[in-house]
């Protein structure tokens, strides 16, 4: 990462920090924050140590209920320890047993619980850390259901007595394109002002297809395809779709499900796997018993599939994800969203065989061309201050995008935004409402489509 995409993170981080929460357990930066992985059975929890951070202790504090289950994770931790460009020097010292939570709970020993693994687990996982007075970093989805839901709430507000902060890991806003997109909606001479859309055309789309195999040894454990456990995919991936809508369309806002959200229709449908599609992407022989309830005629069906359709202070929205079995040959996940102004619409596309997806504008009908030009010109000198280097080029009947590959970030660093937090004792006012109704939306989303059942 060169020095100035740190200023500039470090510069976006604390943008964030307009009219912040107080937190009032105060963290102080010499090896400041000590981590607890409490059952890292998911690829994410690895993410974050990507990095060395002088504020961070170098052990890492590991609770699980089988040691088995957290070889993936640890093989990880092996592979950062010992990679040859800035290698990290972590030291795990774990702890296994039936009452490894119980454990965390009364250790005490770190004061940052990183949760990344069974999601219907996540939310007493929550629960305990927070009641213990420990801050807590989680991967998505945090809650799969209304119950979880309700508990969530809760868990906010206990969060608040204590002086901690509960903090959804949301990693897709670091990504670059996402940014230069965000930026583009806030554009007014070229993308104009935020159409509102209808419920046959929402004036903002985010898509995604995702592969339960993507080559390699598979490593999902067999409870990832257990939808109980998992989550539907309504609730799964869709919370980063959520999550992106939000911040591309009301930066720094405050959106209080209460008022600004409406959730009008909701799809859930499933991704039929063979038992060699199912061992190709685990590892494991055969589908296991566990399993059985997904099973007929030998193929496992899971509820990976979702769709949701609302309103967001007025603006109709989709989001859509879709899983596969396996990327075919030479292929990948794709990623798609557009979002439409009154002068433009820019839009993120990908095929199959286009390693990373593309962002593009197309103007409206109502905008000259030569106008559209002259604009893109002024539009993107601006962006240059922020992204050295990007420029547009035409293509067709819409304008792409180029950024240079060298302003991408090259490791994951929502921890580091996490510990910023942290250390500045803070936490963006709009961060928790958003949570709130991001999980509003999808666990609404799967009852009204277990409805249409």
């Amino acid at each position: 990462m060169t020095a100035r995409q740190i200023t500039l993170l470090f510069t976006f981080s604390l943008l964030y920090a307009c009219g912040l929460k107080k937190n009032n357990n105060r963290i102080e930066k010499a090896k400041a924050i000590r981590m607890i992985q409490l059952d890292p059975t998911h690829s994410h929890a690895a993410a974050a140590q990507n990095d060395r951070l002088d504020f961070l202790d170098s052990t890492v504090y590991v609770y699980t209920p089988d040691k088995n289950s957290i070889e993936p994770y640890l093989n990880q931790i092996k592979s950062l320890n010992s990679r040859q460009l800035d290698p990290t020097n972590w030291n795990e010292d774990i702890y296994s047993g039936p009452d490894y939570l119980e454990k965390m709970a009364a250790d005490k020993k770190g004061n940052v619980v990183v949760l990344s693994g069974n999601n219907r687990l996540k939310i007493d996982y929550i629960e305990s850390s927070i009641k213990a007075g420990m801050n807590v970093f989680a991967d998505k989805p945090i809650v799969i259901n209304k119950a979880g839901f309700e508990r969530l709430k809760t868990s906010y507000e206990l969060a608040d007595q204590k002086g901690v902060i509960l903090f959804d890991m949301m990693t897709e806003r670091y990504s670059l394109i996402n940014r230069v997109q965000r930026e583009l909606m806030q554009d007014s001479m070229l993308f104009g002002k935020q159409t509102r859309g209808t419920k046959n055309h929402p004036a903002i789309l985010e898509s995604s297809v995702h592969h339960f195999y993507r080559g390699g040894k598979g490593t999902r454990p067999a409870w990832y395809f257990d939808v109980l456990q998992q989550g539907e995919g309504v609730v799964d991936v869709t919370t980063h779709l959520i999550d992106l809508a939000f911040w591309k369309l009301f930066p720094e806002q405050a959106i209080e499900y209460t008022k600004d959200i409406k959730v009008l229709d909701a799809d859930h449908s499933s991704v039929k796997l063979s038992n060699a599609e199912f061992s190709a992407a685990t590892s494991l022989p055969e589908i296991p018993s566990s399993l059985s309830p997904y099973v007929k005629d030998s193929v496992l069906s899971v509820f990976a599939n979702g769709k949701i359709l609302f309103t967001v202070k007025g603006v109709y929205t989709e989001v859509n994800v879709e899983w596969r079995a396996a990327t075919p040959k030479g292929g990948n996940d794709i990623r798609s969203a557009y979002a439409e102004g009154d002068r433009s619409t820019v839009f993120i596309d990908q095929v199959f065989g286009r390693n990373k997806p593309r962002l593009c504008v197309e103007k409206r009908s109502n905008l000259s061309d030569k106008d559209f030009r002259e604009q893109l010109d002024r539009s993107f000198a601006l962006l240059q201050k922020d992204f050295p280097g990007i420029s547009w080029s035409q293509e067709g009947k819409f304008v792409q995008v180029n950024i240079p590959a060298e302003l991408e970030l090259k490791r994951d660093i929502t921890f580091k935004v996490f510990s910023d937090y942290l250390l500045n004792h803070s936490l963006p006012k709009w961060e928790v409402p958003n949570t709130i109704a991001k999980y509003f939306i999808t666990t609404t989303a799967l009852e009204m489509a277990k409805a249409k059942d």
